[in-house]
């Protein structure tokens, strides 16, 4: 482990990694819980991000607008995130006021006051939100795509937001009963970067969350078995299709992960990558291309996300199988291995260079492995990849017998694709 890196075990099961920068004038910290959407019960459809919201509107000891003055009055920001395993508090500010910033972080994920006049306003604030995602194809093509790929019935198939029906019979009972399953101090995790001393933090974070209830692991369905779903939206006011195509991937615990995520950059991660080359610098077809790899405890995906006009549809979707093809049956060139790890390896390590990027990796890491992953041990088994290996990640990646695919835009576009999954 780094000397600047530490982890502690508190006996309610909290965990902490803190990562001393002395020369950062900054310092940012995370309060995780390892609870998502995928952890919601039935009746529960959008209750993990509707928890989030409500944790933003008051404690016993301060309001809604005292937790944004005091964040904000001292130069700090403070957000939350939901996504499918996990959901996050954050905050960035200057590095002797952690103590100060740390309290407040800590109040409001351990006592929420949940007041039902709250709860209604915020609901309307959710419906504000699905609509606006509703509007922007690109991101309702994200829910689309997971739907296919996972199922409407399986929580990882389902919108993180809910949907209108779904959040309004959220109430404060159910909303509290959510909060007491999941925030407990066995799926607690807090990661601290900056100008910091370890053991001052794991002072605080003892005094604030010390005396949380350990709990128990907080249950969820298994990943559901691959299947060929499609999902279509039609909008005659789009003049742009937008779709994605979707294979089943390994998941984040898989040794073959790394051979996965060099055959994705190659694939289409960076403006280096076969599909940016072919389909938008030598063909012109599209502005934005893009694969993607989506890593869960259980399962994984890998994604191809396109925008482009309808008419251009036909000649995009074959440039992608014959992408596709060739990468199956020839694996990868040498010089394009070397390259996408080098890419790799150079991105992590801007990325690192600021105490964000280094709290969300130990945050991440403590989440995901129970422990905090050196960048550089995980950089020497990217480094270790031999072509073969990535050929065979090629082989088992590109399955058609799990591609699922998703489409916003006109009719027309969705003919287009209706002919090119039946080829």
């Amino acid at each position: 482990m780094s000397p600047n890196t530490r982890v502690h075990r508190f006996d309610n099961g909290v965990r902490l990694a803190t990562v001393a920068m002395p020369h950062m004038a900054s310092v940012s910290m995370g309060v995780w819980t390892a609870a998502g959407s995928r952890h919601e019960g039935p009746g529960e459809h959008g209750m993990a991000h509707f928890v989030e919201h409500m944790l933003f509107k008051g404690t016993p000891d301060r309001d809604a607008e005292e937790i944004s003055r005091q964040i904000e009055s001292v130069g700090a920001s403070i957000d939350g995130f939901t996504v499918e395993d996990h959901t996050a508090y954050q905050v960035k500010g200057p590095a002797e006021r952690f103590e100060g910033l740390f309290e407040v972080l800590a109040d409001l994920y351990r006592h929420p006051l949940f007041d039902p006049a709250e709860i209604d306003s915020e609901k309307q604030v959710i419906r504000e939100e699905i609509a606006m995602v509703h509007d922007q194809p690109s991101q309702y093509l994200d829910d689309l795509a997971s739907e296919a790929a996972w199922g409407r019935e399986h929580p990882l198939g389902r919108s993180i937001t809910g949907t209108e029906e779904s959040i309004g019979k959220f109430r404060r009972a159910e909303v509290a009963d959510f909060h007491s399953r999941a925030y407990t101090g066995g799926n607690t995790v807090v990661s601290v970067a900056g100008r910091i001393d370890h053991d001052a933090v794991a002072d605080a974070v003892a005094a604030r969350l010390g005396s949380l209830a350990a709990g128990r692991p907080i249950d969820c369905e298994p990943a559901p078995a691959p299947r060929t779903q499609h999902r279509f939206h039609e909008d005659d006011g789009q003049e742009q299709a937008h779709f994605a195509l979707s294979y089943r991937n390994v998941d984040r615990h898989d040794p073959a992960r790394y051979a996965h995520k060099l055959l994705n950059v190659v694939l289409g991660e960076n403006m280096s990558s076969r599909l940016f080359q072919v389909i938008r610098e030598q063909r012109g077809l599209c502005y934005e291309v893009q694969s993607d790899l989506v890593s869960f405890a259980d399962a994984g995906a890998l994604q191809i996300y396109l925008a482009l006009g309808p008419a251009n549809l036909p000649e995009a979707l074959t440039a992608i199988s014959g992408i596709v093809e060739d990468l199956r049956e020839k694996g990868v060139r040498d010089e394009e291995l070397a390259q996408a790890k080098s890419y790799i390896v150079g991105q992590n390590r801007i990325s690192l260079e600021n105490t964000a990027a280094q709290m969300m990796w130990a945050g991440e890491s403590l989440l995901y492995f129970d422990d905090w992953i050196d960048p550089e041990e995980a950089h020497g088994l990217i480094a270790a990849v031999d072509p073969a290996e990535v050929h065979a990640a090629a082989r088992s990646a590109f399955d058609a017998d799990t591609l699922c695919s998703a489409i916003v835009g006109p009719a027309e576009s969705r003919s287009h694709l209706a002919r090119w999954l039946g080829r």
